[in-house]
């Protein structure tokens, strides 16, 4: 496994952009990290939040719909993935306020 050292953010912008990243996708899902990933090329840091932010949400979204066809146990899963993405994000937004880039627990690493 690639040893994973964040680089501090270039800027307070930066910053306050991954922040807002981390904070949307509780609620809108993968489009804040596939806006930030095909917008905001030109800055490594705020690149790597949308990354990661848009791997989360893609691993939610298939877990959901695996999940989703299982009576009882698998709502039951949901909702503790819905309290686990909430928890992770803000998480992430406290690391990207302090200039850390966050690596979500658990996430399919599909956009490198």
């Amino acid at each position: 496994m690639k040893d994973y050292m964040p680089a501090p953010a270039s800027s307070q912008d930066a910053r306050n952009i991954a922040v807002l990243v981390y904070l949307l996708t509780i609620f809108f899902s993968f489009v804040p990290g596939l806006v930030i990933y095909l917008l905001k090329k030109d800055d490594e840091f705020i690149l790597s939040a949308g990354k990661e932010a848009l791997n989360w949400s893609i691993t939610l979204m298939l877990a959901s719909l695996i999940l989703g066809l299982i009576p009882i146990l698998g709502w039951l899963a949901l909702a503790f993935m819905w309290l686990c993405n909430v928890v992770c994000s803000i998480l992430g937004a406290l690391n990207a306020s302090k200039g850390f880039a966050y690596r979500y627990p658990f996430c399919l690493r599909l956009i490198a």
